[in-house]
């Protein structure tokens, strides 16, 4: 092949892109218009010929561009490796055979229509894409190739948009967003108001539940804390209240045998001058005879109400008129109660304050100088058997409070004692009839309502009548209590055990708490 300076040698090769001069225009311009001037052509061919010259001057650029991008691949392929060469083969022959892309300018001369201006605005538009699509595949392979000559630090920027994107399609598929509509139609403040409703779904919850987790590990340590206090050995208890009887009884021991050889009396004897004012009310035998009718009575208005199917409970009595309340209610409070409050007051007194405990071994001097006994209702007597017991730190024992919080059982498994039963109902009744001034024979009336219901009345006034203590502290020597331990009276309050009841326990306060709770 040769030129106007000679054939190329053969180390020689094509000009690159934009190698012809401007002189060299000028110069075929200038030959091209002597060559019309001496072929006579008309003034009116100069601009078609300077418009074909331009086309065919654009077509040569194309062919140099695509001519310079196979060499650029040839070089790609002479430096890869072998597996890549195979790869970058391939690409060439696609690109060699893919041809030159057509070069924008002007149709032939004349004047177009308007169709046809249509239509080639239409051309050109889809020449252009071309054109744009085949510069970015250009300057992707050029960056590419920059990359891996060292010569480029960054990534190229096809790789760098190809990550991105996967990177944000991930998030899309993680954050669940709605994104169906065209980004361009969004502004970027509503574009960041979704990406923050789609991540507050996701933190919200978690956060939630954070919280119960914290709340729930809380709930577990207080609950180990309360096993580790209810397991409690057993012989340390056990040798722990031996150890305090043991010194009980030594103490007692002493100021008695002190008492005797001092004074001459022994502990609980009191005169019996003393009682002469109060011998005229030793019979108790109708006292006892109104027990039993009052017990019958009860027992047959049971028996009816079971066998009719029929549950007296709190509920029932709130639609009840005051005037005509349940009839087996009226027969406990007000028969069944009585009578036993009238038997067990019998020769029963209120001490006074030198016939305490304490002082009790030198009880033979007190009557000397105190007046006679003042009375004192059943109820004082169970109030007493509370305190003594310390029923109050019993009931509200941080192992009970605990229990009651996680709903468990805080007796371990075993059975509820009827001594635990009892100071758990008097802190009850307490509780609910004290704030409202409530007399003692409505918080009587409370206790053998919640006695029947848990059928232990029998068992709650045996630990009264067992109680030694309070039996020689307040009642007369010739009591229907200090004589017959109410052997008898328990035997008629038997007759009941077996019947199931449901009475309501805070008849005498419902009114006044639904008054409050109004206000």
């Amino acid at each position: 092949m040769e030129t106007e300076g000679g054939p190329l040698g053969p180390g020689e090769r094509w000009a690159p892109v934009g190698a012809v001069s401007a002189a060299a225009e000028e110069e075929a311009e200038e030959e091209e218009d002597d060559e019309e001037e001496a072929a006579g052509g008309s003034p009116q061919s100069v601009p078609r010929l300077r418009a074909e010259r331009r086309r065919l001057h654009g077509a040569l650029l194309a062919l140099a561009s695509h001519f310079a991008q196979v060499q650029f691949r040839l070089r790609q392929v002479a430096r890869a490796g072998p597996g890549e060469q195979r790869r970058l083969l391939r690409d060439l022959e696609d690109f060699a055979f893919r041809g030159c892309p057509a070069p924008l300018g002007l149709g032939l001369g004349g004047a177009p229509g308007e169709r046809e201006k249509r239509e080639q605005t239409e051309v050109q538009k889809e020449k252009q894409r071309e054109l744009i699509l085949q510069l970015k595949t250009q300057l992707d392979d050029l960056e590419t190739f920059a990359y891996q000559e060292g010569s480029y630090d960054s990534l190229p920027q096809s790789v760098v948009m190809e990550r991105q994107r996967m990177i944000i399609n991930e998030l899309i598929k993680k954050l669940d967003m709605d994104l169906s509509e065209d980004f361009a139609a969004l502004s970027p403040e509503e574009l960041r108001q979704r990406v923050d409703a789609a991540i507050a779904q996701i933190v919200n919850p978690a956060r939630v539940k954070e919280q119960l987790v914290e709340q729930l590990k809380t709930q577990i340590r207080d609950l180990e804390m309360f096993i580790n206090f209810i397991q409690v050995n057993p012989e340390d208890a056990r040798k722990m209240r031996e150890t305090g009887l043991h010194l009980m009884r030594r103490m007692l021991a002493v100021l008695q045998i002190f008492a005797v050889s001092q004074f001459g009396c022994a502990t609980g004897q009191i005169p019996r001058t003393l009682w002469q004012k109060d011998q005229d009310n030793k019979d108790y035998s109708p006292l006892i005879k109104k027990l039993e009718l009052s017990v019958e009575r009860v027992r047959q208005l049971a028996m009816k109400y079971q066998q009719e199917d029929h549950v007296i409970s709190s509920s029932d009595l709130q639609d009840i008129p005051l005037g005509g309340r349940d009839e087996l209610t009226l027969a406990v409070r007000k028969e069944l109660t009585i009578a036993l409050r009238d038997l067990m007051a019998h020769g029963l007194y209120s001490a006074s304050q030198g016939m305490s405990l304490v002082l009790a071994p030198i009880a033979c001097l007190i009557p000397a100088f105190t007046s006679s006994p003042q009375s004192m209702h059943p109820w004082e007597l169970f109030v007493k058997y509370y305190n003594a017991k310390n029923g109050q730190a019993f009931v509200e024992s941080p192992a009970r409070k605990l229990s009651q919080s996680f709903a468990l059982p805080v007796t371990g498994g075993m059975a509820v004692t009827p001594k635990q039963s009892l100071l758990t109902a008097i802190h009850t009744v307490l509780t609910e009839h004290d704030p409202f001034k409530r007399s003692a024979d409505s918080e009587l009336k409370a206790l053998v309502c919640m006695a029947l219901n848990e059928q232990r009345l029998v068992s709650w006034v045996n630990l009264i009548c067992k109680s030694g203590a309070l039996v020689q502290a307040h009642y007369q020597p010739w009591s229907y209590m200090a004589n017959t331990g109410f052997e008898s009276a328990l035997n008629v309050l038997s007759r009941l055990s077996n019947l199931k009841f449901n009475l309501p326990v805070d008849l005498a306060v419902r009114q006044l708490k639904n008054i409050k709770d109004a206000f």
